[in-house]
Order: structure tokens, then sequence, then C-alpha cells
């Protein structure tokens, strides 16, 4: 989180940086370009004065001489060339008005258009500054004035100005970098410390709290109302276990003595009232199961599951074989499939009450007649448990309603049960940190996966190790 939120500070800082340098170097070269380029126009046009009057006259002299000493003192070529690009008068040989950096100022100042920037000078151009004046008057040029200036000491200028403007902006991002370690450090505070209390809150640590009184204000309040909602939370976690261990401790008592007196009063009854009477004992029955699974499925939610390691597979064996009996009594065949030893992390006897659930469900669903078979797979992160019957299935909405707390089908309305079974199973499991999926069977039935985390493998003893490294 420092990390990520340190790139970004000194991102923003970085573009802020490029965003106002650039324009500003921008603007140091044209400025000096320009004022360069304005010093020549100037000389350029006072050569150009002076060759109109001196050409036709023929007594040059003058203007050969100024031009030379111009030369001397500014090392600026300047040539007098015709029309036809003939050159008249130099301060120095070599200058071509038709070569490629001359050819375009020379023809423009023939068309009569006055001396016009060709663009900025950077440190790293090295073609020289050309400025072409028309020699003439009333529409007719008898001539043009070249100077080609060399352009060392203006690039140098620019380039010393910009090494200084590279130099603020160094150790302008030197202070934000030196700035940004404390500064982020204070914004990332709170908000670690707020990942680790939400961890230690899901992990049933319900006294933890984050301190409200470092970082911005902003996160200050979000910390005040955090722990807020972890009080509240708390509260009515706890207010919801006291009702447990109350509903547990009294309705228990009561339910277990009005089923004793119905029993003794089996005696009492007369044979025409045995069967009300019988009757009348299995809604107590049938009351005492349904509070008991209220319990169970109320309990999966508010108690945190500590996980251990377990073997899939020895518990299914063991619900295979307690199973059997009951299955063979309802006509269904009861199978046992996949592979024998499956270790997996979860809750202790989760998957015990999860796999009774499950095959209660498959039995009773499948009906006369039909296959339930327990198998066990494993992957290299995880352990799948499938209790699969091929009875007569269930539709897509069906499938997604059945974990539903008190969910029942229509025809199961008239059928002993509260509809909390498989609510009950889902809570186990996802309370292991697993997953419970009801599918389509092939062809016909359903699917129960339930998937829980593989215990990973023990670590090699030390001598096994360093016989691996060894060898």
């Amino acid at each position: 989180m420092r990390r990520r939120l340190l790139i970004a500070y000194l991102s923003l800082l970085g573009v802020a940086l490029v965003a106002f340098l650039v324009p500003l170097s921008v603007a140091i070269a044209q400025r000096e370009t320009q004022s360069v380029f304005i010093d020549r126009v100037n000389d350029t046009t006072r050569f150009a004065s002076i060759a109109e009057q001196a050409l036709p006259s023929r007594y040059t002299s003058v203007l050969q001489t100024e031009m030379t000493e111009y030369d001397r003192l500014y090392g600026v070529g300047v040539a007098i060339v015709l029309p036809d690009g003939t050159i008249r008068l130099a301060s120095r040989g070599g200058i071509d008005p038709f070569s490629e950096g001359v050819r375009g100022a020379f023809q423009a100042a023939l068309s009569g258009t006055r001396a016009q920037a060709s663009g900025v000078v950077w440190p790293w151009q090295d073609a020289p500054m050309v400025v072409a004046e028309p020699i003439g008057n009333s529409g007719m040029i008898t001539g043009v004035v070249v100077t080609v200036s060399p352009t060392g000491s203006l690039r140098a200028t620019i380039a010393q100005q910009l090494a200084v403007l590279a130099a603020i902006g160094l150790v302008i991002l030197a202070i934000g970098a030196a700035l940004a370690v404390p500064i982020t450090r204070w914004l990332a505070r709170p908000l670690n410390e707020l990942d680790e209390v939400t961890h230690a809150i899901s992990r049933g640590e319900l006294t933890e709290r984050v301190h409200d009184d470092t970082g911005p204000p902003e996160l200050r309040r979000f910390a005040t109302s955090f722990n807020t909602m972890a009080d509240r939370l708390a509260t009515l976690i706890e207010r919801q276990r006291g009702f447990i261990s109350y509903a547990s401790h009294q309705l228990r008592t009561p339910l277990a003595t009005v089923r004793l007196r119905v029993e003794n009063l089996g005696d009492a009854v007369p044979v025409e009232a045995a069967e009300d009477h019988r009757l009348v004992l299995e809604e107590v029955d049938r009351l005492a199961a349904i509070f008991e699974s209220l319990l169970t499925f109320v309990r999966t939610g508010a108690e945190q599951a500590e996980l251990v390691d377990l073997d899939a597979g020895a518990i299914a064996d063991a619900r295979v074989a307690s199973w059997q009996p009951v299955a063979e009594a309802e006509g269904v065949t009861l199978t046992r499939s996949g592979v024998d030893t499956a270790p997996v992390r979860a809750a202790s006897e989760t998957l015990d009450q999860v796999i009774d659930a499950l095959v209660h469900n498959a039995i009773k669903n499948g009906g006369r007649g039909s296959t339930v078979d327990i198998a066990v797979r494993t992957g290299r992160a995880w352990v799948d448990v499938h209790v699969t019957d091929d009875g007569p299935g269930m539709t897509d909405d069906q499938l997604a309603s059945a974990v539903k707390p008190f969910w029942r089908r229509h025809s199961d309305r008239n059928q002993a049960g509260a509809g909390l079974g498989l609510a009950i199973a889902d809570a186990l499991v996802t309370a292991s940190g697993g997953q419970l999926e009801l599918r389509h069977a092939f062809p016909t039935g359903v699917d129960a996966r339930v998937r829980l985390a593989a215990r990973p493998p023990d670590p090699a003893p030390y001598d096994e190790q360093y016989a691996e490294v060894a060898g």
C-alpha cells in the first residue's frame, strides 16, 4: 500500500514538473532565438540599405570593407547576391545561394518577402541561421543580402539555461521524494491498521479496534465510523449467542417434560384414543427436532469455526457404514467411490453432519430403487465430496432455492422435516471456508458437491531436504 502511494505521488510530481518545465524550456529557447534573429535582421537590413546606394554607383569598396569587418568581429558571413544568383560581393567564400539552407530564404527575398524566423534553435541542432533581405525599392529588386550566422553561441546559451531548469526540476523532485516517505507513511498507516483489524475481526477477534487519532481527518472519521460499526456488530453477535444459550437451556427442558408427561399418559388413554396419543407424541418429537435444527442453524452462523485436519475419505467410509441399514430399509443402494484418503482442512465434525444431511435428502428424494453414491475426489488445492442420486432430480430454480432456510418442494409439504437440513449443511461448509453446490446429475438426479480446502503436505524432514539439495 505504501509503495503504491509513493509511486503514485512521485509519478504525479514528475508529471507536474514536466508539464511546467517543458513549456518554460520552449519559451526560453524561443526568446533567445527571437532575440538573435531580430539582431541579424537589423544588421541584414542595414547592409541592404547600404548596398542599394552603393551598387548603382559601383563604389562598393566601403561596403566590402564593412562586410569583411562585420564578419571578422561577429563571425557572420555576408553576401550580396544578384537576382540571377551571382555573388556580387561577399565577406568570405563558400556562400552558395542555392544550397539547401540558403535557397529558401534567397527565393523568398527575391519575391519581396521580408525575413521570417524559420523556427526555434535547440542545443542539438547545428544548422546556421540564414537571413535574407531584398535590395531595391519601388517594386524593383536589384539583389539580395544574405547573412549566414553560426548558432554555436546561441545553442550554448540555450543549453545552459535548460540545464539550470533541469537542475531545478531534479532538486524539486528530490525534495518531493524526501517528503513523500513520511507523507505516504502518514496516509497508509490508518489503512494498513484498518486492513489488519478487519482480518482480525473476520477471525473472530471482536475486541480489535482501529486507532482514530492518526492520519488525515477523512481517515480518522472513517476509523471512528468503523469502530462504531464493529461495536454494534459485536453487540449483535453477543446478543445472538446469548439468545442461543438461553433458548438451549430454557426450552429443551420444557419440551422433554411435555413429552415425558404425554408418554406417561399412555396407560390411561382409552383404546379409541391411542392413535391420537401417538400423533401427539410424534408432534412433540417433531417440534423438538425443529427446535434442535433451528439452534444448529443459528449456531453455525454465530460461532467461528476452528479448522482442523480431517480425512474426507475415512469420514465418507464411516458415513456409508452408518447409513447402509437405513438405505436398505428404504430400498436404496448406497455406494462409495473415489479415492480412499483425502486430507482436508475443515471444522471438527462438519463433514460428518454435511454428508448425513446430503445422504438423508438423497435417499428421501431418490426413492425406492434408486442409487446414492458418495464419491471423494482430490485436486491440487481442494477436495470434493459428491453425494449423487439417480432420482427424478430438481429444476434449476429448485436447485438454487434448496439451500435456503425453510424451503421445501410442494410435493414434500406433508412429509416430516423443517426444510433446514441443506441450509445447515451450507452454513457448516461456509464456516469451514468451503462451498456447497447442488447440480444436475447425469442422466438424472442431483449431484451435491462439497468443496473443501485440501490440507497442505507436510514439509520434508531436514535430512531429506539436505539430501535433495546435496543430490
